[in-house]
């Protein structure tokens, strides 16, 4: 069993960030309690003392906002490091990251009449079809599996579209075909209770970064386990399926392109 925790950066509406994405952390049901484990140490080596946080959210950390402002920023960065590094360490068949990002600007104009949950419903079905088509090679590898999709309950807006197209999805496929690894409900879960959502998180974060400022300091640290073809394929050797842009900014292709060659 794999669960593929989802986080989101941006906001769905046709104003507001220039972007939305999906991050999405495919975690084997067998490591989760090793990572909440290394991530309470890792946490409790850089806060010795209270105030401790309960988890780790990477966009005040970056920054030195709210409990992180009294880390100096070369602590800052390296606890980013070594929690990019402890994600990098694990094996292919452990983890697999996923990212689906959209140019509002250019999707909303290519599809007049429609809104942010329609925007949702888009990147959340590219979203899912990656992580079955994960769970399909994995059983083409001989490792027969299934999946569950967990998100953030505080977030209301991610999680009705999540919940909504879920469903859908599995009754009716999606634009490709029958999904037929995802099973159950969508579930929800604190994000300070899950090891996974910290993960997804970071990837979400780090995706931001790259397309919306251009900065690759994080991303470049987690970019190889990134869902990809194995370079031993006999079709599509080494393509990387884990992410998908959706706009034709050449810009912001280029910065993907750059990062995942």
């Amino acid at each position: 069993m794999y669960l593929l925790y989802v986080d989101e950066s941006g906001d769905p509406g046709p104003s507001g960030s220039p972007y939305l994405l999906l991050g999405g952390a495919a975690i084997f049901e067998g490591k989760w309690r090793h990572v909440d484990g290394d991530i309470r140490r890792l946490i409790a080596q850089y806060f010795p003392s209270s105030p401790r946080p309960n988890e780790i959210h990477f966009a005040p950390l970056f920054q030195g906002k709210g409990v992180y402002q009294n880390l100096s920023r070369a602590d800052r960065l390296n606890l980013i490091r070594e929690f990019c590094c402890l994600v990098d360490s694990l094996l292919s068949t452990e983890i697999a990251l996923f990212t689906v990002i959209a140019d509002k600007a250019w999707w909303f104009h290519n599809n007049p009449g429609k809104g942010g949950d329609d925007l949702y419903a888009e990147l959340f079905e590219q979203l899912s079809s990656r992580f079955d088509f994960f769970l399909r090679r994995r059983h083409a590898e001989g490792s027969p599996t299934k999946g569950i999709v967990i998100a953030d309950e505080h977030k209301p807006a991610l999680s009705a579209a999540l919940k909504h197209n879920y469903k859908a999805y599995q009754l009716n496929g999606n634009r490709w075909g029958s999904t037929y690894n995802l099973i159950e409900t969508v579930f929800f879960l604190p994000s300070d209770e899950s090891p996974g959502l910290q993960i997804a998180d970071l990837c979400a974060y780090a995706t931001w970064r790259l397309v919306n400022s251009g900065d690759n300091f994080i991303i470049n640290q987690i970019s190889a386990t990134f869902d990809r073809e194995p370079l031993t394929s006999r079709v599509n050797a080494g393509k990387w399926h884990g992410v998908h842009f959706i706009g034709n900014d050449i810009h912001i292709r280029d910065r993907i392109n750059l990062v995942w060659q």
